[in-house]
């Protein structure tokens, strides 16, 4: 064992993991991988996906089942690879055969790409580390080997040498393959040298008998002349073979749940889930599950990854619509985009005018993990995604002040709810409306329902903000559901939305369709408020009423803005708000 060759490290990270307890074998994914040993057009395998994905764990199983001087036998024997996956008796077979065959054949080198670059500052200077760490694992491992005596400068050289005195063949392990480009160190030149440099390890090399590289951002050959196209690679948008072994499906997260006996499988679910597959399958983050089975709460374990700034930062890019796409994603909606493969010869090759396309921009961030993509849509996977998301929006230092602005008041908002404040209620939407309705915008309900959405924005907090009734027959505009730890005491909202009509004929539509059923039976405890909000075209104003109810519906109070009391009183006689509401298109609801 040793620094490069077998590596020790990656030896007692798996023996680990595997006494972990809430364990996943993985490992099915070897006989997967031992189908491809030494097939010259199939061993070169690049598998990218977002950080905290398991990707470094894979690594280390690899390299502790194949390497010559690591005894896995124990450990393996009981794993799912030792048993094979095929459902075909003969494929089985031969598949436990393999897995004998295999375990424990070849040297293998482990090179963490990402380890200690800092630290150096050329390029040539961290190669020529991982060369000096290799000729000390040769010493150990063939103290009498001529290739000590005549070591290269180049550890491609001293790599073939040792496989001509040997005969024997290497498996290659590469881990954070992407880091040097997409964290940009050394220079452009070094960066390009370093491509150049995996192509020259990798490509073609008689002394690799399989070639395994993990990271975050795809190859992406959009070119066949690309310098690094003997791979065949899997990623976030394109994996329709190995999807399983990273992250956690759906049965693996219920049989840990029921190891830990504390968190449900509908705890995990709403947080760490939402990841799909090319199938629609649902994939959870392995960190987050892991974190809080270990812990027992419920919380944001992502952004511990140090992925704030990052987000952040991808948000800023100014182009044209994605803020507001942003917002519709955090309020649960699809966006239908076609997106390819974002990857590090993107980064090498297209300008910073190119890079800021909406398409390359959307295919970045489901490489990174913030989006997930399915059947032609973006969504944000789950609440601890969503909770990063408006945390970069509520983020007044960047450049979404125009979004901070917009959203500040959604505090007072909720606040002056709670307490009935119709008047303040009413200040708020207008100047809301001014700032996220254009003159000449076409006002329908789906406008209207943005301009509550800014205003209640930081209501996620507290809510779970749904528009399906808790019985499930029916759409309010929206509902406000205290979470979980808030359903015995806190306020149940309603809220229901009109363009020149009344506050009251909102109201008595929530009554008619009764979006408030079952919600005791729900487990909410809290008081219920009804809120009707009206538009008036004519007078530019809103008008909105308030009606309070216990949790079995007897009523407490009644509150209603003067524009109400007014608007409610005018006689129609002249016919002008008939007319107007006959000019609104409202979408049907269910």
């Amino acid at each position: 064992m040793g620094l490069v060759i077998d590596n020790i490290d990656m030896r007692e990270k798996f023996k680990g993991i595997f006494r972990q307890k809430y364990f996943v074998d993985k490992s099915n994914i070897i006989n997967d991988f031992n189908k491809l040993i030494e097939d010259e057009s199939s061993k070169y395998v690049c598998i990218t996906k977002p950080r905290r994905f398991g990707k470094t764990s894979i690594a280390a199983m690899l390299v502790m089942y194949y390497s010559k001087s690591i005894d896995s036998k124990e450990i393996f024997d009981k794993l799912k690879v030792s048993k094979g996956k095929s459902s075909d008796i003969i494929e089985k077979e031969n598949e436990i055969k393999q897995y004998k065959e295999y375990q424990g054949k070849y040297h293998t080198i482990y090179l963490d790409l990402s380890k200690n670059v800092f630290s150096f500052e050329t390029l040539d200077a961290f190669i020529s580390s991982i060369n000096n760490k290799l000729k000390i694992d040769i010493k150990k491992l063939y103290p009498n080997s001529e290739v000590l005596n005549e070591y290269d400068d180049d550890i491609v050289v001293n790599f073939q040498n040792l496989y001509l005195e040997t005969e024997k063949k290497f498996i290659l392990v590469i881990d954070e393959w992407d880091y040097i480009i997409t964290n940009k160190e050394f220079s452009d030149k070094e960066r390009n040298n370093y491509i150049n440099f995996l192509k020259y390890l990798i490509k073609d090399n008689s002394f690799l008998a399989f070639a395994y590289m993990t990271g975050i951002t795809p190859i992406v050959k959009k070119l066949s002349q690309s310098t690094l196209n003997c791979f065949r690679e899997y990623t976030m948008l394109n994996d329709k073979k190995y999807f399983e072994y990273f992250g956690f499906t759906e049965e693996e997260v219920n049989k840990l749940c029921s190891k830990n006996k504390k968190l449900t499988f509908k705890d995990l679910e709403s947080w760490y889930n939402g990841y799909k597959s090319y199938d629609g399958k649902k994939i959870f983050n392995t960190w987050s599950v892991i974190h809080a089975l270990n812990s027992n709460i419920i919380e944001n374990y992502w952004s511990q990854s140090g992925s704030f700034n990052e987000l952040k930062r991808m948000i800023n890019y100014d182009i044209v619509g994605v803020k507001e796409d942003i917002l519709e994603l955090i309020n649960g909606n699809e966006i239908e985009i076609q997106l390819e493969n974002y990857g590090v010869e993107d980064i090498r090759k297209v300008s910073e005018e190119e890079e800021h396309v909406k398409e390359i921009f959307y295919s970045k961030m489901v490489t990174f993990g913030y989006l997930t993509y399915y059947d032609g849509k973006i969504s944000i996977p789950n609440e601890e995604l969503k909770e990063e998301f408006i945390k970069a929006l509520n983020d007044k230092k960047s450049d979404m002040q125009y979004f901070y602005d917009m959203i500040k008041n959604s505090d007072e908002m909720l606040e002056v709810t709670l307490h009935k404040n119709v008047k303040r209620m009413c200040e708020i939407l207008d100047k809301s409306h001014m700032e996220k309705i254009s003159p000449g915008d076409r006002l329908d309900h789906g406008n209207l329902k943005r301009v509550i959405d800014y205003s209640y924005f930081n209501a996620r907090a507290k809510y779970d903000i749904k528009e399906e009734s808790p019985d499930g027959h029916g759409r309010a505009d929206v509902i406000f559901l205290p979470k979980e730890k808030n359903k015995v005491n806190e306020e149940i909202i309603i809220i229901e939305l009109k363009v020149n009509s009344t506050a009251k004929k909102a109201i008595n539509q929530i009554h008619q369709k009764k979006y408030y059923n079952n919600l005791k039976e729900k487990g909410y405890n809290g008081n219920v408020l009804l809120i009707g909000i009206n538009y008036d075209q004519k007078e530019g104003k809103y008008s909105c009423m308030i009606e309070e109810y216990d949790i079995n519906m007897k009523k407490l109070s009644t509150s209603e803005s003067e524009a109400e009391r007014k608007r409610r009183n005018e006689p129609e006689s002249d016919g002008i708000y008939k007319r107007l509401r006959s000019s609104v298109v409202n979408p049907k609801k269910n």
